[in-house]
């Protein structure tokens, strides 16, 4: 077993879908000056990682195993002590406990929209509206779950976002 202590700390953004972590992250790559920040959309090609369907709900089944993947991702850049900051869905309870499923300094925040925003960029996108419904329901569950919130509203200039974020993650 590898020696965790010196692991770079971690910062979680989560958001459902919607929220506008796609669009936030070249905002936080052109600020991130030694912070290493990474989505976890972008092993995917059209929405599957090596051909398997991996964005979708009928796709729930092979989520844990696309997990553990991101959590090997990251904990290799941390062990070299490099802070990261990864953009996720929202994670269950449980996973928010202290070595449930991150070692070492972790802290969640949220990136969250008014749910009428979220149903709009959604429906731009094509969504269908159960894969809605379920991006809805996800955005409660986190808002119930990780008090530490930053609202992508529509109007504000990501960048401005991207530099809020930044501080909380250096933080």
């Amino acid at each position: 077993m590898e020696d965790r202590r010196d692991l770079g700390p971690l910062r979680l953004l989560a958001g459902a879908p919607g929220a506008g972590k796609t669009t936030l992250l070249p905002h936080l790559l052109r600020a991130a000056d030694g912070l290493v920040v990474m989505d976890m959309d972008e092993l995917l090609e059209d929405g599957a990682l090596l051909g398997i369907p991996i964005a979708e709900p009928a796709a729930a089944p092979v989520w844990p195993a696309y997990d553990r993947l991101w959590g090997r991702v990251v904990t290799m850049v941390r062990r070299a002590g490099h802070p990261v900051l990864l953009l996720c869905p929202i994670p269950d309870a449980d996973e928010l406990a202290p070595g449930a499923r991150w070692d070492g300094p972790v802290r969640w925040a949220l990136l969250d929209c008014p749910d009428e925003e979220r149903l709009r960029r959604l429906r731009e996108r094509g969504a269908p509206a159960e894969w809605i419904g379920g991006a809805v329901a996800d955005a409660a569950q986190g808002r119930a779950l990780i008090p530490t919130v930053f609202d992508s509203v529509a109007g504000e200039p990501r960048a401005e976002l991207a530099a809020r974020v930044l501080a909380w993650a250096r933080a």
